[in-house]
């Protein structure tokens, strides 16, 4: 039970991560654009209209939009990791988080004013203005830690009652206060064991560093491998945020800054590289490594499982892996051709995993310098296409080898071992027959498919009540037990079915049951505003 309630944890924790993350690559993208404007000299002794004042004020104004997100990275992550994890009220976690970060700046400041011994003691780069405060430059791990705190008092406080004279500072009320008291306290005491933390951060940062051209293939492999969990954003985070894949100096005003995420983005804004670091290495842990695989291989795979398909099923499955490949060049989404396989064959997967690795790491060894938060072709455009200091040829040209390799690769393995990829007799195959006729389909993606044939043979909305999931098993309540079909739910793909009583069902799919889980109440939320809207 206890790893089972981790597990969820983790799980809840990495979509916690999202809010922030997808900020971030918007504001890159915002300080990218503008970055091509404000430095390119080549492109501005081409278009000399670029050097006007009107188009350098707009440049400059979204260099400037997008500094506020790279620049307050941290706090970004508090705020948004409370109100993720917080059961309910999640906004009054939300600005209970903000006013813990405060006091716990204001804490660790005051506390080095007055020991002035234990600030000299500092690591160096540790002592820096956040938010207009001289305190402990705890980065993002000391502000996800912050909102983790804060959403843990939220739960447990949101509801308090408090005597009648007080009664006005209690519920949601009382949040703040509590978060504010706790990281006051909080504050006197980091300062003390910060060196020892930094120290230990530095280590990890040592060891990857130690790890050389193989940094980023291992990177990259985790990631995918925790693509299945829906843990994978906490090792991003982890990688890319924080001080294990660097720790740069600028010139003010960008100053120390921790995560090669939030350097790129830095450099892209001053055009000046940090103290002592290449470009090359910065990157190597940001989106360029990627391209090669969504741009060019991921394509040329759903190519490979459209020719593996049944003659006869070409047609129905064309519409899917087109899609698919599609979704992957233009937003650098990999999961719906993924999914297309993952499922089918978990080996065939994990070969793909240590493709994507190789596609970070051979970049890296031939020095490409193209960095970036998107893995599209948007993301090749502007931070690689339009950009004197990129080498994404070398990107473009691993991409169109693997895309040649994992062709051969895909095609020889699903009908060596006979993978029921779409078109093949697999789960997309049965789920096209159970659907015909009977449930509005107008997606081509798997998960969608997978879930509405769940809500199925579950007896329909109607009679599901609750969905969740365990660490391997998908956990519904329903009103009738009678109407679940479990010939339609065997089609899904799952491992076992089992009933321990009238009411409750639990569907047996493995790791990837967190996001069958989300599927499954997605589609019920969409098709529940379909019926509300008759």
């Amino acid at each position: 039970m206890k790893q089972k309630k981790t597990m969820a944890y983790f799980q809840k924790l990495s979509r916690a991560f999202l809010m922030p993350i997808a900020l971030l690559s918007i504001a890159s993208l915002m300080t990218g654009v503008a970055s091509v404007f404000l430095w390119h000299d080549q492109l501005k002794e081409m278009f000399p209209i670029i050097t006007s004042p009107a188009i350098q004020y707009v440049a400059k104004l979204l260099e400037s939009a997008g500094g506020v997100v790279t620049n307050n990275l941290p706090i970004l992550y508090c705020v948004s990791i409370s109100f993720a994890m917080a059961d309910e009220d999640k906004e009054y976690a939300a600005f209970g988080a903000l006013v813990g970060y405060l006091a716990f700046l204001v804490s660790m400041g005051f506390l080095l004013s007055v020991n002035t011994g234990l600030a000299e003691r500092m690591p160096q780069g540790s002592v820096s203005t956040i938010l207009g405060y001289e305190t402990v430059n705890t980065g993002v791990l000391g502000a996800i830690v912050v909102g983790l705190i804060s959403a843990w008092i939220h739960n447990r406080v949101h509801t308090i009652k408090l005597p009648m004279a007080l009664s006005f500072f209690g519920g949601v009320r009382f949040v703040s206060i509590a978060t504010s008291l706790f990281f006051m306290v909080f504050g006197q005491l980091i300062p003390f064991v910060w060196s020892y933390i930094s120290s230990a951060i530095n280590a990890v940062a040592y060891a990857v560093a130690n790890t050389g051209i193989f940094g980023p293939f291992f990177y990259q492999l985790g990631e995918r491998l925790l693509i299945p969990t829906g843990m994978h954003q906490i090792w991003n985070t982890v990688i890319r945020d924080t001080a294990v894949s660097g720790v740069y100096v600028f010139p003010d005003p960008y100053g120390t800054i921790e995560g090669a995420r939030a350097a790129f983005a830095a450099y892209m804004g001053s055009g000046v590289l940090p103290d002592g670091a290449s470009l090359a290495e910065m990157v190597k842990f940001l989106r360029g490594g990627q391209i090669p695989i969504t741009v060019f291989a991921l394509p040329a795979v759903a190519f490979a499982m459209y020719q593996c398909a049944d003659a006869d099923k070409r047609d129905k499955v064309k519409g899917l892996l087109l899609a698919g490949a599609c979704t992957s060049i233009i937003a650098g989404i990999t999961e719906p051709l993924e999914f297309a396989f993952l499922f089918a064959a978990p080996g065939l997967f994990v070969i793909y995993s240590v493709f994507c690795g190789l596609a970070y790491m051979i970049p890296y060894i031939l020095g490409s310098t193209l960095g970036g938060t998107e893995a599209s072709i948007l993301g090749l455009a502007i931070f690689g296409f339009l950009r004197d200091d990129a080498t994404w040829w070398i990107n473009v040209g691993v991409g169109i080898a693997f895309a040649v390799i994992m062709y051969f690769v895909f095609k020889w393995y699903i009908v060596r071992f006979n993978v029921k990829t779409p078109g093949r007799g697999g789960d997309y195959d049965d789920q096209m027959s159970m659907l015909d006729g009977i449930i509005d389909l107008n997606t081509n993606d798997p998960k969608v498919m997978k879930a509405q044939v769940i809500i199925k043979g579950l007896g329909g909305i109607g009679n599901i009540e609750t969905v969740d999931c365990c660490m391997s098993r998908l956990r519904v309540t329903v009103t009738d037990s009678s109407l679940v079909d479990e010939e339609i739910i065997s089609s899904t793909g799952c491992h076992g079915i089992i009933r321990p009583d009238q009411q409750n069902v639990q569907i047996v799919y493995g790791t990837t049951v967190g996001m069958i889980r989300d599927a499954v109440r997605k589609e019920i939320k969409r098709q529940q505003q379909k019926e509300e809207k008759k």
